[in-house]
C-alpha cells in the first residue's frame, strides 16, 4: 500500500515539475510534508524585453505563506494569503530566485496543490503562472519503531536458537567420548 502511495507520489510529482519547468517559475522542491514547514526555492525567469518589477504567490487555504531569504533588491510584504516582492528590477531575458515558506496544515489532504504565482511589471502589467507542488503524507515515525522492533526481536530470537543448537551438538560431542 506504502509503495503505491510512494510510486502515485512520484508520478504526480514529475508531471507537477514538468509543468513548473515550461512555465519559466520553477520550484525546488516540488514536495511539502503534512504538518511541516518547507522553504521552496523559486526560480523566476523573466521572459519579456521590459524589466519584471515584483512577483507575487498566493497560496490556497491548507498553506500558510511566509518569507525565506529576501534579496537587497526585493522588498517583501504577506498579505492574508500571499507573498509580494517589489523592487529589483529584474532586466529582461534573465532571472533570479525568490524564497517562500509554506507549512501545510496538518488536515491539508495528500496531493498535488496549485500555487499561484504573478510576474508583476510597470504600469500594472502581470504575467501569471500556476506553480505545481505535491503534499505527501508525514512519516509514521511511532510504526517505524514497532517494524524495527519487531526485526530486532526476531533477529534475536534467531541468534538465541542458533546458539542454543550451537550449544547442543557441542555439548553432545563431549558426551560421545
Amino acid at each position: 500500500m506504502r509503495l503505491a502511495l510512494v510510486v502515485g507520489v512520484c508520478l504526480v510529482s514529475s508531471l507537477a515539475s514538468a509543468t513548473s519547468a515550461s512555465a519559466h517559475i520553477g520550484v525546488t522542491p516540488g514536495l511539502l510534508v503534512v504538518g511541516d514547514t518547507q522553504t521552496l526555492i523559486l526560480t523566476v525567469h523573466n521572459d519579456l524585453d521590459r524589466p519584471m518589477t515584483g512577483l507575487s504567490v498566493s497560496a490556497p487555504s491548507g498553506l500558510r505563506i511566509g518569507l525565506g531569504e529576501v534579496g537587497n533588491a526585493w522588498e517583501a510584504v504577506i498579505d492574508n494569503q500571499t507573498a509580494t516582492w517589489i523592487g529589483g528590477p529584474l532586466r529582461g531575458n534573465t532571472g533570479t530566485t525568490f524564497e517562500v515558506e509554506l507549512a501545510v496544515d496538518g488536515a491539508t489532504p495528500v496531493g498535488p496543490v496549485q500555487l499561484q504565482a504573478e510576474q508583476l511589471y510597470p504600469g500594472g502589467g502581470s504575467l501569471p503562472w500556476p506553480i505545481s507542488v505535491t503534499v505527501i503524507p508525514a512519516s509514521d515515525e511511532s510504526s517505524q519503531r514497532l517494524t524495527w522492533a519487531i526485526v530486532g526481536a526476531l533477529a534475536l530470537v534467531a541468534t538465541a536458537g542458533i546458539a542454543l543448537l550451537a550449544l547442543r551438538r557441542r555439548s553432545r560431542t563431549l558426551q560421545e567420548q
